[in-house]
């Protein structure tokens, strides 16, 4: 345990950590398929936990990140700002809560809303780099998973921590700020208000949950797909294209890890892992465990979804154990944003080309859209 803990620490030392948040495959997507000990192609079969933890067991509940309504806000820009709306020009952000802070590009018009089946459930994933010595946070993981149990689909698609965004009720900024800002309310009208995707859930993980999700799972087969060589905690890890066995610190390591690559390969990594964490959930019998697993799993989150809001989810889950090509995985790449350092502050940012991402989420979604009212 001290050696663990010393792992950490040293972790810590370095930069943010981002937290790929892939509890939610397990809650939503894995113990709620009907596999009965079936195994996705491709997924090896454990060869023995790294910790003595029985999976099913009950866990220790993890306190989880505060809200912090009262959190001492960043100072506002100091050189040409735009200015604050006035009254004439209030209504460019609809009907979303107006900004309380100059910012340093002009706000965007919200997009267009996109038109999904009344089935479909939107929930954004949110990985924080919260530490248990309290102070602000950051959400440097964020994906959106749409189930479709009319289509049979799944859709995932991760955001870049440092895209520059409105945030509403506040100023444009980095995506990843709006979690500490105001919560899962301003991260769902952030995401609604610059995608046009309207979020119904919620689920939040910080380092410890990660790890401990995994290594409970006996650990994870990642289906590496490039060469990278990089640090974490003190070590150089090195990966080659191929199926690799992680446990929670391992993986923990290899979706953070960016001395050497970029924010947007560790898009990709982010990806990979949740893959692995719905392989590995394939290969134990869950059909029979779905509420003992929710309850070992959302020990380690915190989420607003409860057991009656899975359960409808079990044929969907069935079909993409069957079928995993019915999970379509999408990015915002630095094809779709353009690098940019904010004047005041100096911050590097990534600026979204809106038509690039609508192009995207139309090619994900479907070309049909309900304006916003205005």
């Amino acid at each position: 345990m001290m050696k663990f803990l010393l792992r950490l620490k040293i972790i810590f030392k370095q930069q943010p950590l981002p937290r790929t948040v892939i509890i939610l495959l397990v809650v939503v997507l894995a113990a709620c398929s009907g596999f009965a000990g079936a195994v996705l192609p491709g997924a090896l079969p454990s060869t023995g936990p790294l910790v003595t933890a029985d999976p099913f067991a009950t866990a220790t509940p993890t306190p989880f990140i505060p809200l912090l309504p009262t959190a001492t806000p960043t100072p506002g820009p100091t050189s040409t700002p735009t200015p604050l709306p006035t009254p004439t020009s209030i209504y460019i952000w609809g009907y979303f809560p107006a900004p309380v802070e100059p910012s340093a590009i002009e706000i965007p018009a919200p997009k267009p809303r996109i038109d999904f089946p009344e089935d479909v459930v939107n929930i954004i994933l949110l990985g924080s780099d919260w530490r248990k010595s309290g102070g602000s946070f950051r959400t440097d993981t964020m994906m959106i998973l749409s189930l479709d149990p009319g289509a049979g689909k799944a859709t995932l698609i991760s955001i870049p921590r440092d895209l520059y965004v409105y945030l509403p009720g506040w100023r444009v900024d980095r995506i990843n700020t709006a979690d500490v800002r105001g919560g899962p309310e301003m991260v769902s009208n952030t995401v609604l208000y610059n995608l046009g995707i309207e979020i119904d859930h919620y689920v939040r993980v910080s380092f410890y949950g990660f790890i401990t999700a995994v290594d409970l799972l006996g650990g994870i087969y990642v289906p590496v797909g490039k060469y990278m060589q990089d640090q974490c905690g003190g070590t150089t890890y090195t990966y080659s294209p191929g199926l690799y066995h992680m446990d929670g610190y391992t993986a923990l390591c290899y979706v953070r890890m960016r001395k050497r690559s970029s924010d947007f390969d560790r898009l990709r990594r982010q990806q990979e892992v949740i893959e692995a964490l719905f392989n590995r959930v394939l290969s134990l019998d869950g059909l029979t465990r779905v509420p003992q697993l929710y309850d070992q799993f959302s020990s380690l989150v915190q989420t607003d979804i409860s057991l009656n809001d899975i359960l409808p989810l079990i044929p969907l889950g069935a079909k993409l154990a069957s079928d995993p090509s019915l999970i379509q995985s999408y990015k915002i790449d630095s094809s779709m944003v353009t690098s940019w350092r904010v004047p005041y502050s100096g911050a590097s940012v990534q600026l979204p080309n809106h038509e690039a991402i609508q192009a995207m989420l139309q090619s994900a979604f479907g070309p049909n859209q309900i304006p916003i009212p205005q």
